[in-house]
């Protein structure tokens, strides 16, 4: 099974929508309280030239964001690790995709989803992304 079949059955089994944009995978994750987090997944290549998928999902403008809490909010995270993407504060992952197990990418996307909402919400007060 290659990745992208791992990405559809499992939206498919937890019903979340995937789309595709700009080469990237878009998943569709409900967080809970009527919300959603999009979830997008882009091919990249690690130093060793080995192929890896980056899981991001965005949390609002980096503009204002204390980012030593954001550091400090890194040591605790299970999933994933603040970045900044195109002046957008996000959280992202990556994984090998030879080492892609169904249930690792499953526990990616959907805990980053939750995480990347949780600060969404508490940072923002929104749930744009």
């Amino acid at each position: 099974m290659n990745f992208r079949e791992i990405v559809d059955s499992i939206a498919e089994a937890c019903q979340w929508k995937v789309d595709e944009a700009d080469g990237s995978i878009c998943i569709e994750v409900p967080t809970g309280n009527d919300r959603t987090q999009m979830v997008l997944i882009t091919d990249d290549v690690d130093v060793a030239e080995q192929p890896i998928v980056r899981y991001w999902s965005v949390i609002g403008p980096a503009s204002g964001i204390e980012f030593k809490r954001c550091l400090e909010e890194n040591a605790k995270l299970a999933y994933g690790a603040f970045a900044l993407q195109d002046d957008q504060l996000v959280l992202m992952d990556t994984q090998l995709v030879q080492d892609a197990d169904p249930m690792e990418v499953g526990a990616s996307i959907g805990n980053l989803a939750a995480y990347a909402d949780r600060y969404e919400r508490d940072l923002f007060g929104i749930d744009k992304f």
